[in-house]
């Protein structure tokens, strides 16, 4: 029975497993993110703007930006992966997705994050992801909350923003302890997903790129933010912080 409160979880996609003339490492771990059967996914679903946003991106990040005059685009458009049309599919399914408040497994997060990071372009890609989730949050939430700013007298004027990166970033977190506190405004995440799977650091830039983001649509000025912990270095947790440039 579906716990109630919950977003019900998508049912598995077989979409990935049709990826015609990717390369074969990357269509075997495609094949992985749509293939894993329920009893292998995580009980606790992501809200599916996660994904959504991660495959926007890429798809973004694979549109020819020019068109050489000696260029096949019958050979060469099939290997950029945002242009299948098998990721087409999965964000059709993760929009359906975010209509019907229906959330993505876990596991299946997880595998599309370690297919980005085999990418040479996967920081640029992540930070447009987490730049994505954090527009779409300051679009729904602020009407109310950036005429406060102006209201409230000093550090009371910034609870808007805590409230506001609390809300998102506990929708992304992927299973971890989400808290965020401070002027300047600092996130933490114990039981970081993305300092799981890249112990180098890159995942973790998804988050930095939330924390730019939101601050400085609420601010309307850009912070630099700073990963100062990381549990994939071997901290307790993983933390971001900003300064103003």
């Amino acid at each position: 029975m579906h716990e109630a409160g919950r977003p019900r979880p998508l049912p598995p996609s077989a979409g990935f497993a049709r990826l015609g003339p990717i390369p074969g490492s990357i269509r075997e771990a495609m094949t992985q993110v749509a293939s894993r059967s329920t009893t292998e996914r995580s009980a606790a679903p992501v809200d599916p703007l996660l994904p959504l946003a991660l495959l926007e991106a890429v798809r973004t990040r694979d549109k020819p930006r020019e068109v050489l005059e000696d260029e096949d685009l019958a050979a060469s458009l099939p290997r950029r992966l945002g242009l299948t049309s098998v990721v087409e599919s999965q964000i059709r399914r993760y929009e359906e997705a975010v209509r019907k408040g229906r959330g993505v497994p876990l596991d299946e997060v997880r595998d599309l994050f370690r297919l980005i990071l085999r990418r040479p372009d996967a920081e640029p890609i992540l930070r447009d992801a987490g730049a994505r989730i954090a527009e779409r949050a300051f679009r729904r939430r602020t009407a109310v909350s950036v005429r406060l700013l102006g209201v409230f007298p000093g550090s009371a004027a910034y609870r808007p923003i805590r409230r506001a990166m609390r809300w998102v970033v506990r929708q992304i977190a992927c299973g971890a302890a989400v808290e965020v506190a401070g002027w300047p405004l600092e996130l933490r995440l114990r039981g970081s997903m993305t300092a799981e799977i890249d112990p180098g650091g890159t995942a973790c830039a998804f988050y930095a790129a939330v924390v730019e983001e939101l601050v400085g649509a609420y601010l309307r000025r850009r912070p630099a933010v700073e990963h100062i912990r990381c549990a994939g270095r071997g901290d307790e947790l993983c933390a971001w912080s900003w300064r103003e440039e």
